[in-house]
């Protein structure tokens, strides 16, 4: 039997177990993939002039997406550090987003010369779509991203960019943009739901971006990027570009204007669904998430302090709830409350720590968190409050963690909100002592959702020596995240 004849029924073979598995799977409610992973593998192999095999590619493609968003929904759902079959889902995921992305790398290189642009940057868009959600993937994870994504992201940036020099077309594939503002928000420092937040506002934004070789002349809010380097955009207040290299740059200030606009409506009382926001946009998360934003998109800052390299063990309790009956009654507390961690790094306003020992899922991105060095357990010392600001965890028996301190202590109080039906009589709460010059008052750390009305009056019932009640209002709130906020404080005369 000739050569091109065996060759001929092997295709055509390979193109029925395809079509064959695409009759199959196309409406199944799970994606299948390993067999999807098989098909893609099947494909590869296959000898098909490049358009019948982005036309296959096409179809596995959207069989693929159409239950996308459920799987990554479904596995978010996972506490970090994430559990080792709940990562193993991740990998296979992001191994199947791999190879699409290969099988379309492969067949724009496989193109004519003479193709239309939309065939040629068909396959470009689709890669940009898999190598950012599998970007994307690693956020959600509190994972690094896999060696050379980014590279070859920024790859794709340059050819799509060569490829449409109408300037009727955009020139931005809005998968990559939306990858830059999603790396510019500093992922680590979210919770999964809240980066899914972040990641469909992106996508609303994207198309504002625009990318250019010369620096605009506002700094603020300005990133730049080198496409030869697997790192995403660096902020140019934090670190300019060397004087050698060709890099892009772009700037995130209308992003985060219209992320200002939007939380001043939601504070207005304006619902999420009339900005059309997710419904998270309406609770303290969403706002608070809305606020970093803000601040990472408009302004990302220097660091302020260096940090020094001098590890020693902590002990680290975390959430309001046990912090409060530590600092109430600490002889009900057990060593089941407690996690040992090494202390990394430091500065004067945090800690970088690493999990050693003790229940390290308890501590989550965006909980109050108590801290004491064994230095200040031996001398007795009171224990440091701060947040839980990122999270990453390369492996399901690792955690890192970064912690700002709010204060060196904290007094337990019982809150009490008069006229407010809808809270319970008594909320358990921690009052922060003012830290000039940083802080001029005290500030009150309470559940997320706690204080709906600034108007109302708050008394705090404190229990030490003597029983006290203090008549407080909140005058602001400094910070809001999915577990905790925490407001300015002010005595009520009234």
């Amino acid at each position: 039997m000739p050569e091109s004849t065996t060759m001929t029924d092997l295709t055509d073979a390979n193109v029925r177990l395809i079509l064959t598995w695409l009759a199959t799977h196309r409406d199944a409610p799970d994606l299948d993939l390993e067999g999807l992973a098989t098909q893609l593998q099947t494909l590869r192999e296959t000898p098909l002039p490049a358009r019948q095999t982005l036309k296959l590619l096409e179809m596995l493609f959207t069989c693929a997406t159409a239950s996308l968003e459920s799987r990554i929904t479904q596995l978010s759902k996972a506490s970090i550090p994430l559990p080792r079959p709940v990562r193993q889902q991740f990998h296979t995921l992001q191994d199947v987003l791999d190879s699409f992305a290969l099988a379309y790398e492969s067949v724009f290189k496989s193109l004519p010369h003479a193709a239309s642009d939309s065939d040629i940057c068909l396959p470009l868009e689709r890669t940009a779509f898999c190598l950012s959600q599998h970007l994307y993937l690693s956020h959600l994870a509190a994972a690094p991203p896999g060696l050379g994504i980014w590279q070859r992201l920024h790859a794709t940036f340059l050819q799509i960019r060569d490829k449409r020099p109408d300037p009727a077309h955009p020139q931005l594939p809005p998968a990559y943009c939306e990858a830059l503002l999603l790396a510019c928000a500093q992922p680590a420092s979210f919770s999964a739901p809240e980066l899914m937040f972040i990641a469909h506002y992106a996508r609303s934004q994207a198309r504002q971006l625009e990318i250019s070789e010369a620096p605009p002349a506002e700094v603020k809010g300005v990133f730049w990027i080198d496409p030869s380097r697997d790192f995403p955009a660096f902020a140019l207040a934090r670190r300019p570009p060397p004087a050698d290299y060709q890099v892009y740059y772009f700037s995130c200030r209308a992003m985060a204007q219209q992320a200002q606009a939007h939380l001043e409506a939601l504070t207005q009382g304006q619902s999420a669904q009339s900005l059309q926001l997710p419904p998270l946009a309406a609770t303290p998360a969403g706002r608070g998430t809305l606020r970093r934003l803000i601040a990472f998109w408009g302004n990302p800052g220097k660091r302020r302090f260096p940090r020094r390299r001098q590890p020693h063990r902590a002990t680290l309790c975390s959430g309001l709830p046990r912090l409060w009956r530590m600092l109430q009654t600490p002889e009900e507390m057990s060593s089941d409350d407690f996690s040992q961690w090494l202390i990394t790094n430091e500065s004067p306003d945090g800690y970088a720590l690493m999990h050693l020992n003790g229940k390290a899922r308890r501590v989550r991105l965006g909980d109050i968190v108590a801290l004491r060095t064994e230095t200040d357990a031996a001398s007795n010392e009171r224990w440091q409050i701060g947040l839980v600001r990122w999270a990453i965890s390369e492996n399901p028996e690792h955690i890192e963690i970064g912690l700002q301190v709010l204060a060196p202590e904290a007094i337990p109080a019982l809150l009490a909100i008069p006229g407010d039906p809808g809270n319970p009589a008594q909320i358990s709460a921690l009052i922060l002592p003012a830290l000039p010059p940083l802080r001029n008052e005290p500030v009150l750390v309470v559940p997320a959702g706690a204080i709906n009305d600034l108007n109302h009056k708050l008394l705090l019932l404190i229990e030490q020596a003597n029983l006290e009640i203090r008549q407080v209002r909140a005058s602001g709130i400094s910070e809001q995240t999915g577990r905790v906020e925490v407001f300015t404080i002010e005595a009520d005369a009234s």
